[in-house]
């Protein structure tokens, strides 16, 4: 459920982009969208590989090795999304053209990257720590 409706999200968000401001807009978005899998990505891995460590801990009744997990991946959580999105927010530029940016894209490209760079710690932590409930149970 919580799949279909981040993708409802992601179509309905094209849809005013693209009737909002136009088709240069939906084109910056498309060029952009290889930065936000990098970071979706990142989150996946810390979130299912922490879960699959906790479930293990918790199985043997080592509650306190589960929470240290838990934990550590929290920070990994915060540091390598902030990490990826400083570096994507600095060389937002050249990386956008190396995507396929357009100089009549690029300007545009560029907005949407840096506005979506400063929430990406925030979506990686709902995104990775959302399989956490799962370990438990």
């Amino acid at each position: 459920v919580g799949m279909l409706v981040n993708s409802l999200y992601n179509v309905i968000d094209r849809i005013f982009v693209g009737r909002g401001i136009g088709s240069l807009a939906i084109a910056a978005t498309t060029v952009a969208f290889p930065l936000m899998i990098v970071l979706l990505a990142v989150s996946i891995f810390i979130g299912v590989g922490a879960t699959a460590l906790i479930s293990i801990r918790l199985g043997e009744g080592k509650k306190e090795e589960a929470e240290k997990i838990a934990g550590n991946a929290i920070t990994m959580l915060v540091l390598l999304p902030a990490l990826a999105a400083g570096v994507f927010f600095i060389f937002s530029e050249p990386i956008l053209i190396a995507c396929g940016a357009s100089p009549e894209v690029l300007p545009y490209a560029m907005d949407f990257t840096q506005i979506i760079m400063l929430g990406a710690v925030f979506g990686s932590i709902s995104l990775g720590a959302n399989n956490f409930i799962r370990a438990e149970g």
